[in-house]
């Protein structure tokens, strides 16, 4: 099975000083010299998922302010982060992208993507592990404007990111926790072959809730729909280190 993994040209240091970082693009090879997940960027049929640079930040800031991410009395996210006002919610996607990037080392990283339909930010991916060198397992969390629910971009862009974990970074394991009540991502989950992986009773807003939890082996994608989303990935040569990946991943399997 043909894993699509497409490396992009890497950047030397001294190549942004000389007045290309205000070329298309520019910005973000100047980024890569300091923090090479930069270069990633997956590409579906319609979607492209890349680490935010400062325009796609103030992007999605205005997009979450304009539209929210879930209607008000919903509470679909462990921690109740998007339980506030459109604005304050929009400063905390902020945090949680800049947080990513600040923290992400080979022992705990925190990658977050923004997503893109037609050139405009819709939503974002998440993939975080820790101790991935040893566990090699990964988890996911995620959330799409309200303006660009129930069109499959949120079963699109998962797949997107098990096919990094797994045909990228070498993954053995993808796990998902998900409110029973969040009919949303537990589609999602069913639809790209996770299987049920327990249960926990939560305190969400002083009522008690389970949260359900599920799994996905790397034999079980490579057989799940999900393997079956045309994915491509390019610039993952250089983030390996930073992910505590396989230095030398085979392309085929």
């Amino acid at each position: 099975m043909a894993e699509n993994i497409a490396e992009s040209t890497r950047t030397t240091p001294g190549a942004p000083r000389d007045g290309s970082a205000s070329a298309p693009g520019g910005h973000r090879a100047a980024l890569a010299v300091w923090a090479p997940q930069f270069r990633l960027r997956l590409t579906t049929p319609r979607l492209e998922l890349r680490v935010p640079d400062e325009s796609d930040l103030r992007s999605l800031a205005e997009l979450v302010a304009d539209q929210g991410i879930h209607a008000p009395d919903a509470s679909p996210f462990q921690g109740g982060w998007s339980n506030a006002l459109p604005q304050v919610v929009a400063g905390r996607v902020l945090q949680y992208l800049w947080k990513g990037l600040a923290l992400s080392r080979p022992d705990y990283w925190n990658l977050g993507l923004a997503v893109f339909l037609d050139g405009r930010p819709v939503g974002v991916q998440g993939l975080q592990a820790r101790t991935f060198p040893r566990l090699r397992e990964v988890a996911s969390e995620s959330w799409l404007a309200r303006g660009h629910q129930g069109r499959g971009l949120g079963t699109e862009m998962r797949a997107a990111a098990l096919h990094l974990a797994f045909a990228g970074l070498g993954a053995r394991h993808a796990t998902s926790a998900v409110y029973e009540d969040n009919s949303a991502a537990l589609g999602v989950n069913k639809k790209l072959g996770y299987q049920p992986d327990g249960i926990e009773v939560q305190d969400r807003r002083g009522e008690p809730v389970v949260l359900t939890r599920w799994r996905m082996t790397r034999a079980q994608w490579e057989l799940s729909p999900a393997a079956e989303v045309t994915t491509e990935i390019h610039g993952l040569d250089g983030c390996r280190a930073l992910f505590g990946a396989p230095s030398a991943h085979q392309e085929t399997a």
